[in-house]
């Protein structure tokens, strides 16, 4: 399937059918490979799968044979050599599912999230990024919307919060809208693009929230420590899932929980016993829905999950062309406590990252800054940016 070279304005999408999506995505996975580990997110999302023939694209401004040649095999994953020619010329590739609402819909990556520091305002780099980022929602805009693969939550909601202050109706409030989608994991140096595109829709609270994310070097974490006496490792089952969910604002959805990888740790081997602490393996490969129930905190449990949810449940991920076993977690700016615990496994933020709620019914005629135009420092989504 022909797509526009990459210096056009438009970005196309490659439908993920058959064996032809499939080499798309071998050959995507090729053009990240030297940008790990600022796009592992995408990485990890186009390698744990879950794909849909109808409504499941990769979208991107390079042609399939840019994407296939854009790097060459010969470059190592961490060749500095590698990404300086790739880094010559910007360009940006999505991930995007529609049918995947309420849950996260797009994950992406532009080559200007891999540079050290803020795109400078007037630079011919900053202008290159916004181009290619209008030419990418305006190709999410032109895909077709399709029913969910998840059954509509019509239970009732109470406005019980979270730690940063938001309920369960807070994170689900866009879903109702299907001009508004939700795009995750999407890093700092591109949320002020898009916003200043007038494209975020600013209303919904929850994705005002900045999240560190924590990379981790698997191969040199702590060996996972054993577990108090008594306590023993399982696998959550669907019965459990009411429990995680209840635990919860981020609205979790149970065929999704059944497809992740998952560890959970039980008091009992009882078969009818809850679990007092679980994680999964999120859809973008993280360490996702990490908890542990009030009356067992303080035992080293948050770190022996997420140790051994790195090094035993994630073995599909690992590649002989990725010398490091990359793995990542998020957790929102201001929980110091599971930042805490991230740093004490050696993970490192480099970088913030935020799940926005896109509103494609404002890219026809969207207000747009000029050119010149600075951030206004009040707004939660702006980041200082560097005077051109």
């Amino acid at each position: 399937m022909p797509l526009a070279k990459a210096s056009v304005d438009v970005c196309h999408p490659f439908p993920l059918t058959n064996q032809a999506g499939f080499q798309v995505i071998l050959a995507t996975l090729d053009c990240l490979r030297p940008y790990l580990p600022a796009c592992l997110p995408l990485y990890r999302r186009l390698q744990v799968g879950r794909f849909f023939e109808d409504s499941s694209y990769i979208i991107s401004n390079l042609r399939r044979d840019d994407i296939r040649g854009c790097i060459s095999p010969h470059c190592a994953a961490d060749s500095q050599s590698g990404r300086d020619d790739a880094l010559e010329k910007p360009w940006v590739i999505a991930f995007v599912d529609r049918r995947c609402r309420p849950e996260t819909e797009a994950w992406m990556f532009g080559t200007w999230e891999a540079e050290q520091g803020s795109l400078v305002m007037e630079s011919e780099r900053r202008r290159e990024a916004e181009r290619l980022m209008r030419g990418l929602v305006d190709a999410v805009k032109r895909l077709p919307v399709l029913p969910s693969i998840h059954e509509p939550d019509n239970a009732p909601v109470g406005e019980q919060r979270d730690a940063v202050g938001y309920s369960a109706n807070d994170y689900r409030a866009h879903a109702s809208d299907p001009n508004i989608m939700l795009w995750g994991a999407v890093h700092e140096h591109t949320v002020p693009i898009l916003h200043r595109m007038g494209v975020v829709a600013s209303q919904f609270k929850a994705g005002l929230m900045p999240n560190h994310t924590f990379v981790f070097d698997v191969a040199e974490m702590p060996t996972p420590p054993l577990l108090p006496k008594g306590l023993i490792w399982g696998e959550l089952q669907p019965r459990d899932f009411a429990l995680v969910r209840s635990r919860t604002q981020i609205p979790r959805q149970e065929r999704t929980m059944a497809d992740l990888p998952n560890l959970a740790i039980y008091s009992s081997k009882l078969t009818t016993a809850a679990p007092i602490a679980w994680a999964f393996v999120g859809l973008d490969g993280s360490l996702t829905t990490l908890h542990v129930e009030p009356e067992w905190r303080g035992k080293g449990l948050a770190k022996a999950m997420t140790t051994k949810l790195f090094r035993e449940c994630m073995d599909g991920l690992w590649e002989e062309k990725v010398r490091r076993k990359w793995a990542h977690g998020y957790v929102v700016v201001g929980n110091e406590a599971s930042a805490r615990m991230c740093k004490s496994l050696g993970g490192k933020s480099d970088w913030e990252c935020y799940w926005l709620r896109i509103d494609l019914g404002k890219v026809n005629g969207s207000p747009r800054q000029s050119p010149g135009a600075r951030w206004d420092r009040s707004d939660p989504f702006a980041k200082e940016i560097q005077a051109g």
